[in-house]
């Protein structure tokens, strides 16, 4: 069974396990996922759904700390074998007003929050949704200009501290599956027409405990990659796709 976790939707599972047969690379000017088939592949395998699998046995809507909970920014879902967080984390502002807060404060408390959480249940975690950081150059179309150094979501400050999250252990699901993919972002600006020239950045995430990557565990991540085709807002949906085999 293949789940499909977009960001800020869960949009259950088809109920077959599909060839992951198309073809990774892109470019700048073909953003989209690749999905011709291979006329020699083996015919899809069908599987039952197992819909008990895809029934939460636990919602919540805080971190436990009452400065971030008061604003909002998290939903936690828990499955019965993995919990998924869909978050938005605080922006630092124009004038990087909160960028202490922001990275002194909320990031170091979310880190906590998963690690917590994911002992608490003995199940994977992932976090997603807009994490408000570009976490490396290749997240940024404009890499190099002298003004990012002082705009929020690519400052040091703020990919220093993702940098901590990932190196206690998580994985950025996307920058895993594709290490030197380019021109892939999720956000682009619209009142500066960004979005035809892909002149954008990649702030949304799917972060997940190593263990979804353990070919050996009963749910396993297959691949991640932006719907780029998708408009109406300044973000695209963000997709990871999740097998779970039993």
């Amino acid at each position: 069974m293949v789940v499909y976790c977009y960001e800020y939707y869960f949009c259950g599972s088809n109920n077959y396990i599909f060839n992951n047969n198309y073809s990774n690379s892109n470019n700048n000017n073909n953003n989209k996922k690749d999905t011709t088939e291979d006329e020699d592949a083996p015919p899809a395998e069908e599987v039952p759904v197992d819909i008990k699998h895809l029934i939460p046995v636990g919602v919540s809507y805080k971190m436990g700390f009452e400065s971030h909970d008061n604003e909002g920014r998290l939903i936690t879902v828990d499955f019965p074998q993995f919990s998924l967080t869909n978050l938005y984390v605080p922006n630092s502002g124009q004038k990087l007003e909160r960028l202490d807060y922001r990275t002194e404060k909320w990031d170091k408390d979310l880190l906590a929050f998963m690690q917590q959480h994911e002992k608490t249940r003995g199940v994977p975690v992932m976090w997603l949704g807009d994490l408000n950081v570009a976490h490396t150059n290749l997240e940024v179309w404009n890499d190099g200009a002298k003004h990012l150094a002082k705009q929020a979501g690519v400052t040091q400050q703020e990919r220093d501290s993702f940098q901590a999250q990932l190196d206690s252990g998580y994985v950025d699901a996307f920058r895993k599956l594709h290490p030197q993919a380019k021109g892939w972002y999720s956000y682009w600006s619209q009142r500066a027409g960004n979005r035809e020239p892909n002149k954008g950045l990649r702030l949304d995430y799917f972060i997940c405990s190593p263990s979804l990557f353990d070919q050996s565990k009963d749910v396993v991540v297959r691949d991640s990659y932006m719907l780029h085709d998708i408009i109406g807002s300044d973000h695209c949906p963000v997709v990871l796709e999740l097998e779970i085999k039993k």
